[in-house]
């Protein structure tokens, strides 16, 4: 027969691991990454491009793109790159901005910030003008809405976890103190 304090412990383990979930982080280059583009023609050119986080939010995509001449392979340093979004499930103003080398991870990258403003499809757009002349890319991305929830899961289960944990641990003290009190 088992103990009750055991049934506790138990439970309260199984419900600490249960309670393990990924988190989310915020800003450039966080939170997951994911390949949207990969050796894209581009007019004279070949592009790769990259999104975060993993999923995109509102106000959160971030592109890495990474601009080559698809005849010599060189990489691309000095030309002018521009995003642009586009709702396609409604209404919501275009989000357009240019991409530059100060913002990306990788210095010979470009990076930009597009806050889009609603959930949804978005047709996302890379403008590529340069020496070897111009060439554009695009591909479907779909936007979330941030999730409140997520985050009460991932602070609200673990404090719950660690406040049982001390329940029991106070509970066998308790216990303890009992047993060795001459009765």
């Amino acid at each position: 027969m088992t103990r009750p304090w055991a049934r506790v412990a138990l439970l309260t383990l199984a419900l600490t691991l249960l309670s393990v979930t990924p988190a989310d982080a915020g800003g450039p280059g966080t939170g997951g990454r994911r390949v949207r583009l990969e050796d894209e023609p581009a007019g004279p050119y070949v592009v790769r491009v990259v999104t975060s986080p993993t999923p995109p939010r509102i106000e959160t995509l971030y592109l890495e793109i990474r601009v080559e001449e698809a005849a010599s392979g060189e990489l691309v340093t000095d030309a002018r790159v521009l995003a642009r979004a586009d709702y396609l499930d409604g209404e919501a103003p275009p989000v357009e901005d240019q991409a530059t080398h100060a913002i990306a991870p990788n210095p010979v990258e470009y990076g930009v910030h597009l806050p889009v403003s609603e959930a949804g499809r978005w047709e996302i757009r890379v403008q590529i003008e340069g020496e070897a002349g111009s060439g554009e890319v695009y591909f479907e991305e779909r936007i979330s809405r941030p999730s409140s929830l997520s985050a009460i899961v991932v602070i609200g289960l673990p404090l719950g976890g660690l406040a049982a944990l001390v329940v029991v641990f106070l509970g066998l003290q308790r216990q303890r103190q009992r047993s060795r009190q001459p009765g």
